[in-house]
């Protein structure tokens, strides 16, 4: 179904018909019937206003926020959700996990804001408000490029593929954790004037806290994750950046990358390096992170290959790097991707405009480091498990459109390259999927120890 941007929509708010809503419910007055686990019927960004009536006291878990991510694709940014409820429960927590954020933080506009004020009028009296935040790029924002450092021995290789991108408005923040200063040095005889900082940590902090300094010292409104052993193609930033100005909705920007050895040659691809599918690509963000996570497997990419907006994970601070309270140690880049996907769409761009590199010097290849990892990727997908949205569609399967998106243009499923069908029948089989995943998960903290 299609409207435009003015359809405002009462799903049983009111006791009596508001003038210029579109009625959607169970009972035989309703223009579109409708029961709260089905999707809306309406196209993204469709409506103005979504008023949901005091049902959502009814509704737990993968219910309530089936219904939350509905209400953030359909309304458009400036739009308003207003949601009745009696208080407490979790839906705050679980609109934060979906991209919607309390009205006072986000841009509403006019017409939704005096909609709120005759809503006060009718319905039910408490309610909390939200709003979509746009996600469009319309100029050339500052782009933070972040190496966590503190191996030297291919250090100079990924500063000098960050200083040779093609994108003009970017910073580059080098935190050295390393005990030697021949980074320090390497910083220092490149040319790179106010764009190049470097700071030394006064004490070890070790790769997650470091993780954390450097998103901390980022200036810029978008963050690139670069590191230290890894490459960026010199059109990485700029390519992904387009992405968010040509799909207005997404959290997340990827792209296929290869693994390469010590000498920069090209190694085959494991199962998590595959495309993820055949062509460019927008994909549902729900989607993406179901058949990463279910399957236990990093198709999303290493910290090195994802483009994505700072103030996306500013509700976390100070504790970053978490998917609804999971840490993840070890696998900080799926449990970012995880929470970042709730928030918004992914674009996958099938050029490859990253590279990382796979040696002997990394953390990895210590069994106690793999178990630690397998463990963590239970976790997550315990996590995701008790969310319920694993029940939406299965593990091999995404939603996607074609990228640039058509105007009006519908989600399609299709099959996620490289991952065979698996059965998600019960939670039990959680283990046995993690076992599957822990094989080609790639370098998962994204840094060589």
């Amino acid at each position: 179904m299609s409207r435009g941007p003015d359809l405002r929509i009462d799903l049983a708010y009111a006791l009596r018909r508001l003038p210029g809503y579109l009625v959607m419910g169970s009972h035989d007055t309703a223009d579109v019937p409708f029961h709260p686990r089905q999707d809306f019927p309406f196209e993204d960004r469709a409506a103005s206003v979504i008023a949901v009536g005091p049902l959502i006291a009814e509704l737990r878990g993968e219910a309530l926020l089936h219904l939350l991510l509905e209400c953030r694709r359909v309304i458009t940014p400036g739009g308003l959700v207003r949601i009745a409820t009696p208080g407490g429960g979790d839906l705050e927590r679980l609109a934060a996990l979906a991209g919607l954020e309390p009205a006072q933080r986000v841009p509403i506009g006019s017409e939704a804001g005096a909609e709120s004020a005759a809503l006060d009028r009718v319905g039910a009296t408490a309610a909390l408000e939200f709003g979509k935040r746009n996600r469009g790029v319309d100029s050339d924002p500052l782009v933070s490029v972040l190496i966590p450092a503190y191996n030297p021995r291919f250090f100079a290789a990924s500063l000098d593929s960050a200083l040779a991108q093609t994108y003009a408005n970017i910073e580059i923040v080098v935190c050295d954790d390393s005990a030697g200063t021949d980074i320090e040095q390497c910083v220092r005889s490149r040319p790179g004037g106010h764009a190049l900082r470097y700071e030394r940590n006064e004490t070890r902090l070790r790769p997650r806290a470091n993780f954390i300094r450097c998103l901390e010292r980022a200036r810029g409104e978008f963050v690139k994750f670069l590191c230290d052993d890894d490459l960026l193609a010199p059109t990485c930033v700029s390519s992904l950046l387009e992405a968010f100005r040509l799909a207005p909705d997404i959290s997340l920007a990827t792209s296929r990358r290869q693994r390469i050895d010590d000498d920069g040659r090209c190694l085959p691809d494991q199962p998590a390096t595959l495309p993820i599918v055949g062509e460019s690509s927008v994909i549902a963000g729900y989607s993406l992170a179901n058949a990463m996570l279910m399957v236990g497997l990093n198709t999303v990419g290493e910290p090195s290959t994802v483009l994505f907006r700072k103030a996306d994970l500013l509700d976390q601070a100070p504790e970053y790097f978490r998917f609804d309270g999971v840490a993840g140690r070890g696998i900080i880049d799926m449990v970012t991707w995880s929470a970042l996907l709730l928030k918004g769409d992914a674009v996958y761009l099938s050029d490859c405009q990253s590279s990382f590199r796979f040696h002997r010097g990394q953390r990895q290849h210590d069994p106690a480091m793999l178990q630690r990892n397998a463990d963590s990727i239970r976790g997550l997908q315990a996590a995701w498990l008790q969310l319920g949205l694993h029940q939406r569609i299965r593990p091999d399967m995404l939603l996607v459109k074609p990228y640039p998106p058509p105007p009006g243009t519908d989600w399609q499923e299709q099959r996620v390259q490289g991952i065979a069908a698996v059965p998600v029948e019960a939670a039990a089989e959680t283990s046995r999927m993690s076992a599957l995943g822990t094989v080609g998960v790639g370098r998962l903290d994204g840094c060589a120890r």
